[in-house]
């Protein structure tokens, strides 16, 4: 029998304990040492948005923490009015969030706070061809390069009381601008002093009184063929003329206007009646402008209140022009583990059953192509989700400027302070420099 000495021993023990650790991986019982496993990646990942609950995105996180099991997702709800600031800051000082929602509006003003999209992820052409409308595309794209991508998409439509058109005679929601400006004397109510004790429409004024007067503005201006920016997004344009004359924001924001103007015959609103969603909810106004988010708004307001909804109407309805109004989701350029919150984002969006499914659940409008037919009929949104293959927006440097921008520019024309005209061009220039000094 052989005698080992002590270094021998030590070398047979240290080659035992090798084979019997190979062993145990081809075994199985150690799996993520196992050749071709691949190690369990641990990352926390913060998710801001604005809007949903928690419960909302669960049932998604839930099967993305199953593939990826050392990862956790952690959403937090914030108000929309302070959530712009809120993430701005946080970003700024390093402890933002990895994924986070933008408006469409935004990408101007913070695509350089974003991690776009790997192209070998999703390709341009089947994001902006198949996948969304083409809208989405103008909104969340930069040189073919995708920043976001959206759940839902809503677009403004006519919100109107049909308890008040029965009454007045009236079977059928406008179709046409034409048709809108010849049922308001028809809806519109003047006691004896020629004061409107019922608004036809919520129309004319601006920001203060009008939920969405600047968005409405925009859609009409869009409608007329004015280009609102610049191809190269250097300055505004929405007050350029064409040639032969024509103005197409002079012509959207002298029609828009004339609504509040007692001496036209589709006078219908002004400032100092009540604010618009308000308005509608008690009856004295037959038509607003709006979204589908604000239906369940309206009717907490008045639970009686027998609404209807229609299309936006249109100059020429055989060219539609809508104007949409959604949010997206992206990544920040902060965040170590962008790729794997890019999985999370495209399981998210561009599975159509948790698309479906969050849908359900929220009452919104589709984002998918695949679910627009789908949705076209809905007793509720189904006109929001016509509108949406047809829908435009624009860029905006900075969104909370130019609303009121445009309201100003609105206020003044119907106070009388500035011609149409020149409070058109004051807007223009005031947005141009906004836009020079990004």
């Amino acid at each position: 029998m052989t005698n080992f000495n002590r270094n021998q021993k030590i070398i047979i023990s240290v080659a035992g304990s090798i084979v019997l650790i190979f062993i145990l991986i081809f075994a199985g019982v150690i799996p993520g040492l196992r050749p071709g496993a691949k190690q369990r990646l641990k990352a926390d990942l913060e998710f801001w948005g604005v809007f949903d609950k928690s419960d909302i995105y669960q049932s998604v996180i839930d099967q993305f923490q199953n593939i990826h099991q050392g990862v956790s997702i952690n959403y937090r709800q914030f108000d929309p009015q302070s959530y712009e600031n809120e993430l701005i800051n946080a970003l700024a000082a390093g402890q933002g969030p990895d994924i986070f929602m933008i408006h469409n509006s935004w990408l101007p003003k913070h695509y350089d706070k974003i991690s776009p999209l790997p192209s070998e992820k999703l390709n341009i052409a089947v994001y902006g061809d198949q996948l969304f409308p083409k809208v989405v595309k103008t909104d969340f794209t930069a040189n073919d390069v995708i920043y976001a991508l959206p759940l839902s998409i809503d677009t403004l439509a006519l919100i109107y009381n049909k308890d008040i058109f029965d009454q007045s005679g009236i079977a059928l929601a406008p179709a046409t601008w034409l048709e809108f400006q010849n049922i308001v004397p028809k809806l519109r109510i003047l006691d004896n002093t020629g004061k409107i004790s019922r608004a036809a429409a919520a129309i004319g004024g601006s920001e203060k009184s009008v939920n969405r007067a600047t968005d409405l503005l925009s859609l009409l201006m869009l409608q007329a063929g004015a280009q609102m920016t610049d191809q190269d997004f250097t300055r505004a344009t929405f007050a350029q003329t064409l040639t032969g004359g024509f103005s197409p924001g002079l012509n959207a924001l002298e029609f828009y206007t004339r609504f509040a103007n007692p001496i036209n015959f589709d006078y219908t609103w002004n400032e100092a009646l009540h604010y618009s969603l308000d308005s509608f909810a008690e009856s004295s106004s037959a038509m607003i402008f709006n979204y589908a988010y604000q239906l369940p708004n309206l009717k907490a307001k008045n639970p009686l209140l027998n609404l209807g909804v229609a299309p936006i109407p249109q100059n020429n309805p055989a060219k539609a022009v809508n104007y949409a109004n959604y949010w997206g989701y992206t990544v920040s350029n902060k965040s170590p583990y962008s790729d794997l919150v890019w999985d999370f984002i495209l399981l998210l969006t561009t599975n159509q059953n948790n698309a479906r499914a969050y849908l359900q659940e929220t009452k919104k409008p589709p984002a998918l192509r695949f679910l627009i037919n789908e949705y076209s009929n809905d007793p509720e949104i189904g006109i929001f989700a016509k509108q949406i293959l047809t829908a435009k927006s624009w860029p905006q440097i900075n969104d909370n400027k130019i609303e009121t921008i445009f309201s100003d520019m609105i206020e003044s024309v119907i106070n009388g302070r500035q011609s149409a005209e020149t409070a058109l061009d004051q807007a223009e220039a005031e947005v141009s420099q906004l836009m020079m000094r990004k």
